[in-house]
């Protein structure tokens, strides 16, 4: 055994940025199983082998241990339902999602970006995990972006690249949710509340400008995914808001950090920003943040 916090492990490993795809299998009595899993990598070309690595703990480890064919689905940007309910262990998760069987009968998650048909070809204990080889048998891609997960959280690389691109063509103000210990940093001035945030900075992305706007408060933040990027119609100007984790609960003068559940009884400057701040605190607690982009009353959310 280490000696290691097995939180702040599972933290530090969750830093590296994955997809998401679903394992399924089917029993020999014909049980059809799946998890959702980034413990996932392309093994060998020749012949052609991938690894997945069904943790001991999972209800379905034995179909794992035993199989002789799996799939592996690579999820797309907006399959976020099926990965939450691959990864939870309640109901009938093939009710949820659509599918359909390879050849070998074995569910593949209609949708996407890419799947793989294997048959089993080594298995290895692991720890707490299984090592399950699979020798790639069928395969079908999609120009599809994929879904991606980091720090705990999904990010969406296709509307993260349309954020950026929205930012660097309109006059744009850049603000940031930063958060610290379940409290939200704010401005007050006059009883109504407001989030950090600057003009863009010239020849500068909305993520340079936001560090820019904390480091001149002498906020110590890391700066994760866009959160919401909106055009005020009456301006025409856009705004973009990221995500950050401070890395002290120390607010600077006309600031002070407000607790999460406490967030929507507070007066905000504009109601564009009291509805973003409630769907923040919603998303918080629920543990999924996703992205909006639009206007002030209608957009997409991925």
């Amino acid at each position: 055994m280490s000696d290691f916090d097995s939180r702040e492990l599972r933290d530090a490993f969750g830093s590296f940025m994955t997809g998401v795809t679903i394992v399924t299998a089917v029993s020999k009595s014909g049980e059809k199983v799946g998890f959702t899993a980034n413990s996932f990598t392309s093994v060998s070309m020749d012949p052609p082998l991938l690894l997945v690595c069904p943790a001991k703990r999972l209800s379905s480890y034995d179909v794992f241990a035993d199989c002789e064919h799996f799939t592996v689905s690579v999820l797309a940007e907006d399959q976020q339902h099926a990965s939450n309910t691959f990864a939870s262990s309640k109901g009938d998760r093939f009710s949820e999602v659509a599918w359909f069987e390879d050849q070998h009968g074995v569910p593949v998650i209609e949708g996407a970006v890419t799947y793989f048909s294997c048959a089993s070809q080594q298995k290895i204990d692991a720890g707490d995990h299984l090592l399950l080889v699979g020798q790639v048998q069928d395969f079908k891609t999609t120009e599809k972006l994929g879904l991606g997960y980091a720090k705990g959280g999904y990010f969406s690389l296709g509307m993260e690249r349309q954020a950026e691109a929205i930012t660097h063509r309109h006059s744009t103000q850049v603000g940031g949710l930063v958060e610290c210990n379940d409290q939200l940093l704010l401005k007050e001035e006059d009883g109504f509340f407001s989030l950090p945030q600057g003009n863009l900075i010239p020849e500068s992305s909305s993520y340079q400008t936001l560090k820019v706007v904390l480091e001149t408060l002498a906020v110590e933040a890391e700066i994760g995914q866009v959160f919401s990027v909106y055009e005020k119609r009456a301006s025409g100007h856009f705004v973009a808001y990221y995500r950050a984790e401070a890395t002290e609960e120390k607010a600077p003068a006309g600031y002070r950090y407000v607790n999460i559940g406490e967030l929507t009884s507070l007066k905000f400057a504009s109601d564009d920003v009291a509805s973003m701040i409630a769907r923040y605190a919603e998303e918080k607690r629920h543990g999924v943040f996703r992205l909006y982009v639009g206007n002030e009353s209608e957009g997409d959310i991925r």
